[in-house]
C-alpha cells in the first residue's frame, strides 16, 4: 500500500508576503510496511518494533530530501502504523504528544521529559540532524478531560484516541499537533469536541495550515484555515480512490 504526503499552496485572494523569494518543499510517497492482524491487540514493543521499521525508511527519506535542498518534508497519513486497527487493538501505538501551545519542548534534545514518547522523539531528531521542517502522522492519546476542551464528554473508556499531524521545526522543536476532524470513518479513532484550526510558522515561506485527508472536502478546517489568512495548507493522506467524487486527481 502507498501512501502519500501531500502539500498544497492555496492561490486565492490576498497572498502571503514572501518570506523568500522561493523555498522547496517535499513530499514522501510511502510504501508502507503493514501490520499483518491489525485487529489484534499487540504489546507497546511490538507496535514500537513494527513502527520504527518504518521510521527508518523515514531516516533515509528525510536526508535524501534534505540533500536535495528540501526546506520541509510532508510524511503521509498513516505512514507509521498503517490502518484498520480497532479502538483497542491500536492501543499499543498510541503516544501522548503534548500541545504546543501550552508548553514547548524539543523531543530530540530533552527526550526525558515525557514517557513513551518513542516515535516523536525520533521524527523530532531527523529534523534536528538534517536542518530541516518535518510534517508527520501519528495516533495520539489524550487523557480525559482534554486541556484544549476541558468540559467535552468522555468517551466511555476514559481516553482520547485522535488522528494526528505533528510538526517539527528544523532543530527538533515541536511546533504544531492537529487532530483530524472529519473522520473516513476510522473506528480506532475518535471526532475531537471542536475543529482544531492549526498553524505554525517557518523563516523560509511564512505560515502553514494543518489538515489530514478527507478534512480536504469540508469548511472546518480546510476554508476556516484560508479564511484566516492562510495560504499553505499541508495534509498527509491515504487517499484511495472512490468514484464519482473522490477520485484522487480532483484532489492531488
Amino acid at each position: 500500500m502507498k501512501l502519500f504526503g501531500t502539500y498544497l499552496t492555496v492561490a486565492a485572494g490576498q497572498t502571503q508576503p514572501a518570506m523568500e523569494s522561493s523555498y522547496i518543499a517535499a513530499v514522501y510517497e510511502h510504501n508502507l510496511i503493514t501490520n499483518p492482524d491489525p485487529r489484534v491487540l499487540v504489546s507497546r514493543q511490538a507496535a514500537l518494533q513494527h513502527m520504527q521499521k518504518n521510521l527508518d525508511i523515514y531516516e533515509v527519506q528525510t536526508a535524501q530530501a534534505a540533500q536535495e535542498g528540501a526546506q520541509i518534508l510532508v510524511f503521509p497519513e498513516d505512514g507509521l502504523h498503517g490502518f484498520n486497527f480497532t479502538r483497542t487493538s491500536i492501543v499499543g501505538y498510541l503516544e501522548t504528544n503534548p500541545d504546543p501551545q501550552q508548553e514547548s519542548w524539543n523531543p530530540c534534545t530533552e527526550p526525558e521529559k515525557h514517557n513513551n514518547t518513542e516515535v516523536l522523539q525520533r521524527l523530532s531528531c531527523m529534523a534536528h540532524r538534517n536542518n530541516i521542517y518535518i510534517v508527520a502522522n501519528v495516533p495520539d492519546r489524550q487523557p480525559c478531560p482534554l486541556s484544549t476542551d476541558p468540559t467535552s464528554s468522555c468517551p466511555s473508556d476514559g481516553r482520547w484516541q485522535f488522528n494526528t499531524n505533528i510538526a517539527c521545526r528544523s532543530d527538533g522543536l515541536l511546533v504544531a499537533r492537529y487532530h483530524k476532524y472529519n473522520l473516513f470513518p476510522e473506528e480506532s479513532f475518535d471526532t475531537p469536541p471542536q475543529p482544531e484550526i492549526i498553524t505554525f510558522d517557518t523563516p523560509f515561506a511564512g505560515k502553514f495550515g494543518l489538515l489530514i485527508c478527507f478534512d480536504i472536502v469540508f469548511y472546518k478546517p480546510t476554508i476556516a484555515l484560508v479564511e484566516k489568512g492562510v495560504r499553505q495548507l499541508i495534509f498527509p493522506t491515504a487517499w484511495f480512490n472512490t468514484l464519482p467524487l473522490l477520485d484522487s486527481v480532483q484532489y492531488l
